[in-house]
């Protein structure tokens, strides 16, 4: 995959918060936050103006640099590194809140990325992590490795929970939340997607209400984990 080709397809600032999301960002305790795969930075965007960034130390990463230059402008006090999700430069324990969207069913080995997610995370962390969830009839329009994908770049899209909950849990990741929902995509994205357009465009109140007309994609769901780093005795 070309990043730097792939970082050039939009991703929308639309200034809203997965309501889970908000949910444990309010009754956990955190200083330090991660984006971990950040993309364009439409979480970070959506957070930060809504002020939950104040006195806070905020990472992004990301293996694209068009897009580590992009979440830059959302706040210049934001540390932002050209990084690789399986191998950071950050410090052992040095993150309260993790999050990561979308991310771990493009890279190579899922294992590598939650042995990072555990090494920079602190004891008692939190980690928001969301992925694709595929059921025996789902299909979608790319292909990807001689697979019908949601996605051209998914290297893998699961299909079992113990592909994913097994392996968080053997590096000492507590699942408090296993939630999974129906993909719906925008009738509008499909073309907007083809589009060359400003990324803002998407605060505009007609284009929201646009939004509003979605389609399901039948045997696709977003799955979202929540999980807390295990604190080890001594």
């Amino acid at each position: 995959m070309d990043i730097e080709k792939y970082s050039k397809n939009i991703q929308f600032y639309l200034g809203e918060i997965p309501p889970l999301l908000f949910e444990f960002l309010e009754k956990s305790k955190w200083k330090t936050y991660l984006d971990l795969g950040c993309g364009d930075g439409a979480l970070l965007y959506a957070l930060n103006k809504k002020g939950y960034f104040k006195d806070k130390l905020v990472y992004a990463i990301d293996l694209s640099k068009n897009r580590i230059n992009l979440v830059k402008k959302i706040n210049k006090n934001f540390k932002c590194f050209l990084d690789d999700a399986c191998n950071t430069s950050l410090e052992d324990n040095a993150i309260d809140f993790l999050l990561s969207t979308d991310v771990i069913e493009h890279v190579s080995d899922d294992e590598d990325m939650i042995c990072e997610i555990n090494r920079v995370l602190a004891p008692k962390g939190t980690v928001y992590l969301t992925t694709v969830f595929k059921k025996w009839y789902g299909w979608y329009f790319y292909r990807c490795n001689g697979k019908w994908t949601l996605d051209p770049t998914h290297v893998r899209e699961y299909s079992n929970d113990r592909q994913l909950l097994d392996v968080l849990r053997k590096h000492n990741l507590e699942i408090i939340v296993n939630k999974k929902s129906l993909v719906w995509r925008p009738i509008i994205n499909f073309f907007l997607r083809r589009m060359s357009t400003n990324r803002h465009l998407y605060d505009n109140s007609i284009f929201k209400l646009l939004r509003n007309f979605k389609i399901p994609i039948l045997g696709y769901y977003n799955w979202k984990i929540i999980c807390k780093k295990i604190q080890k005795d001594g």
